[in-house]
């Protein structure tokens, strides 16, 4: 009798419904650290994507993350949490029986106005994540507790000072005042309180990334061109959590690399203009000058086309016939690193081979003067080549091409410059 009940449990599962494809996976179940165990991610056989979901009141918010990279989808995760409490809770401070309301109340009030910005135009949203990330790990902490009305110049100043001490650069707490203003504003603007406090003034310098010289660029190009398949030591890709699977793939010097460089030098785009930049964006145009005509989605409030250099074309068109050979070159693939979905790690995976390529070149990280040289100073040597060697070319016309102002050209790119470095201008004579 004990052996038919056994027997009979042992093949219980055999008549149990199959799970749904939908339903989490239970070993995949995973809570997100310091946050509400309510929140947490996970993954079904029905789709390849990482999942969010999280009770709030009273109803399960459930939402695909798009990415198999689990750091990436606990991030994401993160910011689904604020922007789905901010649209549940946004009424909170106004149902708050006392007059008045701490500082952390008024934080989902404030996402919902940043993403009504978002709809219009007016704000990024990469921008509310690193909002929310500044709020989360240092002003929480301090004002989140005080009440509105108790916060003035003294704990401002106090809570600047306490960031200063942290050795953190003036332009990063200058980024968290102006974060904590926008509570203030937002307080302001729906009269929670009657006056905004006076807010100390910290100066910030400007840091203009550096650019390499001729030789360096030759450099990089050659090293890039003989170095393809090179795996890139730990050192420089350790330091991001993008998993074994992306190091694996991506971890050695990439074929197209060296046309990136010369690419980027000739064309002027920044280096978030490369992620999303795709064959249909190009078009050859050939008359009176040779160059490429890039209608780049907008940037920055800029969406009017670049043009690029001559040399441009010919990296296109080489690049182009390589990626047809592979099974790319549509008008929807990608012009680089076709083949990598997740478009967000496409800088940080050239950061990697890039900062490789520059040791190997014995060209250090920092300029000079100082200024820290990334994948970023390529657009800053175009500039400065521009300056240099491009003739009589006025600032209005390269800050229009290179989508920023004439402004921003003499603060940033053109500090690198110096008088001597244009002495046949200052020599020369009319004719």
């Amino acid at each position: 009798m004990q052996d038919l009940a056994k027997q009979q449990a042992a093949n219980d599962n055999l008549y149990l419904p199959s799970r749904h494809r939908t339903l989490p996976i239970l070993a995949s179940i995973s809570p997100i650290a310091n946050y509400p165990a309510k929140l947490r991610i996970f993954l079904t056989n029905a789709s390849r994507y990482w999942q969010v979901r999280c009770f709030l009141k009273g109803r399960t918010y459930t939402q695909s993350l798009k990415t198999t990279n689990k750091q990436a989808a606990i991030s994401q995760a993160k910011q689904f949490f604020h922007i789905k409490t901010a649209e549940l809770y946004s009424d909170h401070v106004t149902a708050r029986s006392d007059k008045s309301p701490k500082f952390a109340d008024l934080l989902p009030g404030v996402i919902v106005g940043l993403q009504a910005r978002v709809k219009r135009g007016e704000f990024a949203a990469a921008n509310i994540p690193i909002f929310l990330q500044r709020m989360h790990n240092s002003i929480l902490p301090y004002f989140g507790d005080m009440a509105m009305d108790k916060i003035g110049y003294k704990e401002l100043s106090a809570f600047m000072e306490m960031m200063s001490n942290r050795d953190l650069t003036a332009t990063t707490v200058h980024q968290h005042m102006v974060a904590i203003r926008k509570v203030f504003t937002h307080a302001h603007g729906n009269s929670i309180i009657q006056n905004l406090p006076k807010f100390p003034v910290i100066k910030v310098s400007d840091k203009p990334r550096g650019s390499f010289t001729v030789a360096e660029y030759r450099d990089l190009v050659r090293l890039a061109r003989q170095r393809i398949g090179e795996a890139v030591p730990l050192d420089f890709s350790q330091k991001y959590r993008l998993g074994k699977q992306m190091l694996e793939q991506y971890g050695q010097i990439n074929a197209d690399l060296h046309w990136l460089i010369r690419f980027m030098v000739n064309g002027f785009m920044r280096p978030g203009d490369i992620k999303f930049l795709k064959h249909k964006h190009v078009s050859i145009v050939r008359g009176k000058h040779i160059y490429l005509r890039l209608n780049l989605p907008e940037t920055k409030k800029h969406d009017k086309p670049i043009v690029t250099l001559q040399p441009a074309v010919f990296v296109y068109e080489r690049l182009l016939a390589q990626q047809r050979t592979d099974g790319y070159g549509r008008p929807n693939d990608y012009l680089f690193l076709p083949s990598l979905e997740e478009r967000r790690y496409l800088l940080v995976v050239y950061g990697w081979q890039f900062m490789y390529l520059q040791s190997l070149a014995g060209i250090e990280g920092n300029a000079a003067n100082g200024q820290t040289r990334t994948i970023y100073s390529l657009r800053h040597t175009a500039m400065t080549f521009r300056l240099l060697y491009g003739g009589k070319i006025d600032l209005l016309t390269l800050a229009r091409n290179a989508r920023t102002s004439v402004e921003m050209i003499e603060r940033f790119y053109a500090s690198n410059l110096n008088a001597e470095m244009n002495i046949d201008l200052l020599q020369g004579k009319r004719t």
